[in-house]
């Protein structure tokens, strides 16, 4: 299920809510949680993304923290160093890239945060290399694995999409092997676990992830059409501009 705003109007909210909401340039939609159940927001970014703006940062992290308990930052500082090693970089190449691009796709976080003013101190910046610290994100991560391994249609969807990243990351003139593209669907793993079992991964009641746009791969797992499945209190939201 889908929902927009009215045209003209700035959010789902602003069209159908039963309270004012402030206005700002950025509508949210598809797979929200009932309300009383709005405890925990990812908003995933991506570090070599020009779509992750200082200003829609912030627009971003204002509406979650009206919304939801509590707010993270997601971004995939190490997956992303695999992923450029798949589309044909060193590893030293990588790493000096995906760091820039990471310090750089941080400080506009922070600028953000700042920006957002009561937002600051329920906000916090999550890369990877901490989220898979936490206790339970192996055990998640490995579920994801075990079904790209045993299901041939989600095996299938996660190197379609895969496919589509490293058309954006690749090495100009590189051609991918096939091996290049089974490491580069290591990022997608390191992903999953934060779109299908928040709820675990966080020990909330629920979870909701925010990303720019959606997937064919994510419609198809909240439409349950895989092995595996988005567990009950995981919800999944697209940011749309407005023009």
């Amino acid at each position: 299920m889908v929902i927009r705003a009215r045209p003209g109007e700035g959010c789902v909210f602003s069209s159908y809510g039963n309270a004012k909401f402030r206005q700002n340039k950025t509508n949210l939609a598809q797979y929200l949680p009932a309300c009383g159940e709005r405890f925990h927001v990812v908003i995933g970014a991506s570090p070599f993304n020009k779509y992750y703006s200082e200003k829609r940062i912030t627009d971003l992290l204002l509406w979650a923290n009206d919304h939801f308990d509590f707010a993270c930052v997601f971004v995939p500082d190490t997956p992303t160093v695999w992923t450029l090693e798949a589309g044909g970089y060193s590893l030293d190449e990588a790493l000096h890239k995906t760091r820039r691009q990471v310090r750089y796709l941080n400080n506009k976080i922070d600028r953000a945060r700042e920006a957002a003013d009561n937002a600051i101190n329920r906000v916090d910046l999550l890369p990877w290399s901490l989220l898979v610290k936490y206790k339970s994100y192996a055990n998640l991560e490995k579920r994801c694995r075990t079904a790209f391994a045993t299901d041939s249609e989600f095996q299938r969807e996660c190197l379609a999409a895969t496919d589509e990243v490293l058309e954006n990351r690749r090495r100009d003139g590189y051609q991918l092997s096939d091996l290049d593209r089974l490491h580069a669907v290591d990022y997608l793993m390191a992903e999953l676990p934060l779109i299908l079992f928040g709820p675990e991964l966080f020990r909330v009641q629920t979870s909701t992830f925010i990303y720019h746009r959606s997937l064919q791969l994510l419609e198809k797992l909240f439409a349950g059409e895989f092995s595996i499945k988005p567990m009950h209190g995981q919800h999944f939201v697209i940011a749309h501009e407005l023009a």
